[in-house]
Parts: C-alpha cells; sequence; structure tokens
C-alpha cells in the first residue's frame, strides 16, 4: 500500500468522526487524494461531491445532529461493522480478534478508538491505512470489511435526504474496488 492509498484510508475515516468546524475542509483534502486514484469509478468522485455539496448547505449543527441521528441512534446504519455481519458471541469473538491484530501490528488502538469499540468504521479504516501488511489486510478487506459495507451501503440505499449516504457510497465503492483488484 502506497503512502497515498494509506492518506486516502485515513481521510475517509476523518470524515467519518463526529463533524466538527474543519468537515468542509477535511472534505476537500479527502476529493483532493481521491483525484490521485484513477483506478476507481467516476461514481466514486461524484458522492465525495455530492457529500461535499450537501454538508456546504448544512450548518454545522444541523450535521451533527444529522450524524447523531444517523450513526448513534439507528442501528441499520452502525458505524460498528460487526453489528451488520454477527450476532452475541460471534460478534463478541470477531470484536477480539480484531482487537489482537490491533495490537499485533502495533496499531495504536487504544489512542485512537476514544472509547469506540474495535470494528468501528473509522479506526477499521485508519487500521487499513497504518498496516504494511498487505497480506492482512487483503484478508481483512475481503473476510470482514466489504461483507460489512455491502450491508450499511444497501441500508443508506434506501434513504434519500442524508448527506452521509453519498459518503458511505464512495467508502464502498473504493473498498469494494480494492477487493476486486486483489482478486485478480
Amino acid at each position: 500500500m502506497t503512502v497515498t492509498e494509506m492518506a486516502l484510508y485515513e481521510r475517509l475515516a476523518g470524515l467519518l468522526d463526529h463533524p466538527r468546524e474543519d468537515i468542509k475542509l477535511k472534505t476537500d483534502e479527502c476529493i483532493k487524494v481521491l483525484a490521485q486514484f484513477p483506478q476507481y469509478t467516476a461514481e466514486v468522485g461524484d458522492e465525495m461531491r455530492r457529500f461535499q455539496k450537501d454538508i456546504e448547505e448544512m450548518p454545522l449543527d444541523d450535521l451533527q445532529g444529522v450524524y447523531s441521528y444517523t450513526f448513534e441512534l439507528s442501528a441499520d446504519f452502525s458505524l460498528d461493522m460487526g453489528y451488520h455481519l454477527y450476532d452475541g458471541f460471534k460478534r463478541a469473538n470477531n470484536l477480539s480478534l480484531i482487537k489482537s491484530m490491533y495490537r499485533d501490528n502495533g496499531f495504536p488502538f487504544d489512542e485512537i478508538a476514544k472509547g469506540e469499540l474495535p470494528d468501528h468504521l473509522p479506526i477499521v479504516l485508519r487500521f487499513m491505512g497504518f498496516s504494511k501488511d498487505a497480506a492482512l489486510i487483503k484478508s481483512f478487506r475481503e473476510d470482514f470489511v466489504i461483507k460489512a459495507m455491502e450491508k450499511l451501503h444497501k441500508n443508506f440505499d434506501k434513504t434519500t435526504r442524508n448527506p452521509y449516504r453519498h459518503l458511505i457510497g464512495a467508502i464502498y465503492r473504493i473498498i469494494d474496488k480494492d477487493v476486486k483488484e486483489e482478486v485478480k
């Protein structure tokens, strides 16, 4: 994974953090980094620009409310990716495995997580940008991340007026393309 690829995953993760005053600047930066990746379809760029347009027109307080309502109060849109795949013991086991993977790879989970679970999408994206182990990231993406993202993306497909549907759509398409490239 190149430095630019690592930067892209970090930028995407930053857009999924609770929005602050710098959300518009972060979106601009992410779109600029994304422009360095011709392998991603024009649809990815279109989704990012739609997200950018939607948040440009929205006061920060409103965007924070949309974020909280979407990701913190609705299970269908949870950023805790394991929720979309597992229940009970299987989910707990998966969380433990992910946390062990982070620890074994020197990923500073405790510093980054700030109380979130190991399968929280911004943390997962940061790990994928952090790790230099291409085989591990390939396996993680194929076996877990894309499957959860597919379900989250489908849940967002049912919404029409949520700016985050565009961001999730872009992230899903990026990861889907990365998985398909790895399979070749």
